[in-house]
């Protein structure tokens, strides 16, 4: 999402002064699940698998590129995913590309005894003309439920924003596919929903796809609103946006890519805000080293897994900041390259926020693409990275992020 630094502080400005409002889930079985009102016995698997060695050791055989291909390439049929884009269709728009992820959410749930409960978040707030809104979530509940009191119940949250956009942000007649901006994201949230269905977690993990993302992050807002209001612990949230292209475009907000068609795919970059001690910083070295200590021997592929000093790119955002901004500690996972800084001028000839945003190309005209912009092996990669963070936290492996670093003189 392409802002410049003052209209990112305007549009957060905002959020804070016209709040969404009615925030409420329309699964009342998932409300009672986040609050921690269920019995844990009611969600078991009828074989347990819980040892986080053994999660990690299996992870990278179970994240599946053809998977994460047919989910971008049913998200681009929608055309357009843009937050005031028709909700009312079943083949364009917003509106159709929500329902068809809260069906896929179901289907994983059915291959897995039932265990992912699926909900929307809705709340209202005038976005682009339309005032209602909805984020789509799949809940899988933890053997433990959820406690203020307690370091070691909060929720996990996995996310990425669903809707895309042209230069323009309320724009929903261009076609607006945002494969890398941010399909990549949606689908790696919906890969790690079906393949971490299978396991038992000590705590509860959220697999949310926002809404409102591009006109001001408001989908995340409203969850961490939500959380907040009704005193649900949340022990991290990883964000996933622009995590799939591997291309680096002739413009890119720093710090970033090097050269114009540079590739890169055997890099992450990890964004968090605060201090150098912060919970979001701590949560990011946390990844990093569960990912060396846990991951790492079990790859074909390794990556570099780079930690950045910014929350984010250079006058850029996303939906980790409204709620490392209500005290929770969250980062952003973001591929080492982007097509472009979206700053649409009359010389931009990036992908990003534009008709462009494609999955990608057919080259010898046969009727089908052959020349992806989205690499489905290096999205896969980083999903792993993903699952392999949220279980350790979720099994509680050295998962107290309250520790202190001290920097060599």
């Amino acid at each position: 999402m392409h802002k410049s630094i003052i209209a990112l502080g305007f549009i957060l400005a905002n959020v804070a002064a016209i709040a969404q409002v009615n925030i409420h889930l329309t699964n009342s079985e998932v409300t009672e699940i986040l609050a921690g009102n269920y019995n844990p016995n009611d969600y078991q698997p009828s074989v347990s698998f819980t040892d986080p060695h053994a999660i990690a050791a299996e992870l990278s055989s179970r994240v599946n590129a053809d998977s994460l291909r047919s989910y971008l390439k049913r998200m681009s049929a929608f055309e357009t995913r843009n937050t005031g884009s028709d909700t009312i269709s079943d083949s364009r728009g917003i509106g159709a590309a929500r329902r068809w992820a809260y069906q896929m959410f179901e289907k994983f749930s059915n291959e897995n005894e039932s265990r992912l409960k699926i909900s929307f978040l809705q709340f209202d707030r005038n976005i682009c003309g339309i005032t209602q809104h909805k984020n789509v979530v799949a809940v899988l509940p933890g053997k433990q439920t959820p406690d203020f009191n307690s370091s070691q119940t909060g929720i996990i949250i996995i996310e990425g924003h669903l809707d895309s956009r042209c230069n323009t942000s309320c724009d929903t007649s261009c076609l607006a596919e945002g494969m890398e901006d941010n399909g990549s994201g949606s689908a790696l949230v919906m890969e790690l929903a079906r393949v971490m269905a299978k396991y038992e977690y000590n705590r509860t993990i959220v697999f949310m796809l926002t809404t409102g993302e591009e006109q001001g992050l408001h989908g995340a807002e409203a969850m961490a609103k939500y959380c907040g209001d009704n005193n649900i612990p949340i022990a991290a949230v990883l964000n996933n946006d622009v995590i799939g292209g591997v291309i680096c475009g002739e413009t890119s907000s720093p710090p970033s890519c090097p050269s114009e068609n540079a590739v890169d795919s055997t890099q992450v970059r990890l964004f968090s805000g605060g201090s150098f001690n912060s919970p979001s910083k701590q949560l990011a070295r946390y990844i990093k080293l569960q990912y060396e200590e846990e991951l790492l021997a079990h790859v074909e592929v390794p990556h570099l897994v780079t930690i950045m000093t910014a929350e984010d790119r250079t006058g850029r955002g996303g939906d980790h900041i409204p709620f490392r901004s209500a005290g929770y500690p969250a980062m952003r996972f973001t591929s080492a390259n982007e097509h472009g800084d979206a700053s649409n001028g009359p010389n931009y000839d990036d992908r990003q926020h534009t008709s462009d945003d494609i999955l990608g190309l057919d080259t010898d005209n046969d009727g089908q693409l052959d020349s992806f912009f989205v690499d489905f092996n290096y999205l896969a990669r980083n999903a792993v990275i993903n699952a392999n963070a949220a279980t350790m936290i979720a099994q509680n492996v050295c998962s107290d992020l309250g520790f202190t670093v001290e920097q060599s003189t």
